[in-house]
Parts: structure tokens; sequence; C-alpha cells
């Protein structure tokens, strides 16, 4: 009887196996490169996240309000946009960068805690030039766009006796909301009465419009540490 021999797979059917499994072994490199990278970004595998760790200010970049060190977060600058002063001059992202400053809310139907918010930013300002600092930019952006064109916000100013080297911003709600929504607010948040609901929070940015800080805007003790922030800020370059 004549053995029958095992049949051999064609050359050309081993040739796409050899292929298949290279083309997976690079797949798999890539896919672990791609991982620590991120790690690395991240710093998800640095044991200094935190501020016992690090003399410098944080950057926030997440609704979850951690500070973070590492070098993805900073990166990370607040959205552009295209707005109106209250002069009814058209600004941009560039207003935000070259120094740093703080950034607010308020909406001229506010007469409760908007004009606290800003007594305070006013009483902030005082201090730090009380400290021989350079002064900071004070921003304030509108949560009611469409009723707060450049008159009323310049009426609103001039009541509340706002400093006149001070930026009051509003826009297209579209605009209003993509720069908002960098600074973690959410312009169409309403209480149960159907008010505005923007809380009395404040941003410390710095040069390259990056948050360094966020404080309560409604308390002097925060005011203190705002200060403080900001002096710590322009003594290092980054």
């Amino acid at each position: 009887m004549i053995s029958q021999a095992s049949p051999r797979l064609p050359c050309a059917c081993s040739r796409t196996i050899r292929l298949m499994l290279r083309i997976l072994s690079i797949a798999l490199l890539v896919f672990t490169s791609a991982i620590l990278v991120l790690a690395w970004l991240t710093g998800a595998t640095d044991t200094s996240q935190n501020a016992l760790n690090n003399d410098s200010l944080p950057y926030y970049v997440q609704k979850s309000w951690q500070p973070r060190w590492d070098r993805w977060a900073s990166w990370q600058q607040v959205s552009g946009f295209n707005l109106v002063d209250q002069h009814g001059q058209p600004v941009d992202a560039s207003l935000l960068q070259g120094k740093p400053g703080f950034v607010g809310f308020f909406y001229t139907g506010c007469v409760t805690l908007c004009p606290v918010s800003l007594e305070v930013l006013r009483a902030l300002k005082e201090q730090i030039l009380a400290r021989k600092l350079a002064s900071p930019q004070f921003t304030l952006l509108t949560i009611t766009p469409e009723q707060d064109d450049a008159r009323a916000m310049a009426a609103y100013a001039q009541r509340l006796k706002l400093p006149a080297d001070w930026h009051m911003l509003s826009g297209q709600r579209p605009q209003m909301q993509k720069l908002t929504g960098s600074l973690m607010t959410d312009i169409d948040a309403r209480a149960a009465n159907g008010e505005p609901l923007h809380g009395q929070r404040a941003f410390l940015l710095d040069a390259k419009a990056r948050i360094r800080g966020i404080y309560d805007a409604s308390s002097m003790v925060e005011m203190r540490r705002m200060a403080g922030d900001y002096e710590r800020l322009l003594a290092v370059s980054e």
C-alpha cells in the first residue's frame, strides 16, 4: 500500500500568516507605546501629583475641579472667543493672554450676589496694588448675553463704580457657552425660581490663558488666597 503524504500549506498561505503575525506584533508595540506616552503626559506614573510635592500653582482642566501638575494639563488653555466689551469694542482670546489676571461672572439684572463678588474683586485689586505688585487684568463674563449688550454692561459698571480698566464681555450665546464652558461654568443653569445660577466663582489665569486657581469670589478670606496665588504666579515664568 502506498502511504499518502500529509498535505502541506501552500506557500502563499504561509506568507499570509507570517504577515498577519508581524502586523499584530507592530500593533501591540504601537498600543503599548501609546499607553506609556499617555501615562507620561497625564502624570499617571508620577507620584508628585499633589500640592505637598509641588511648589508651583496647579492647573485645572476638568469639571472634577481636581488640581493637576502634569504636562497635558499644562497645555490646556481656555477656549478662544470673539465677543464685545462694555464699550462696544470687539475682543478675542488675545485679551486673556500676555499677563495674568482674574475672570469672574455677572449679569446686569443681578442685585444681590454679583455686587458682593465684584466688591471682593475690587478689594482684591487694592490689596495687590498695596503689595506693590503689577495690577492684574480683570475680566467679567455675562451669563445672560441676550440681555447684556454693551450699553447695559456700561450702565451696570457705572452703577457699581467698577474700575475703568476692567473688561466686561458679552456676545452670541454659542460663543459665551464655549468660553464659560472651558471655565467649568454652565451659563444655562437656572435656580428653582428661574433666575440664572452661576455661583460666585473667580478664576486665576496665567499669561497663557491657563486656569491656575479657582476661588469663592464672595469671601474676603479667599481674597487673601487669591492675592497670594497671584503673587506666586508673578514670581515664576512658565
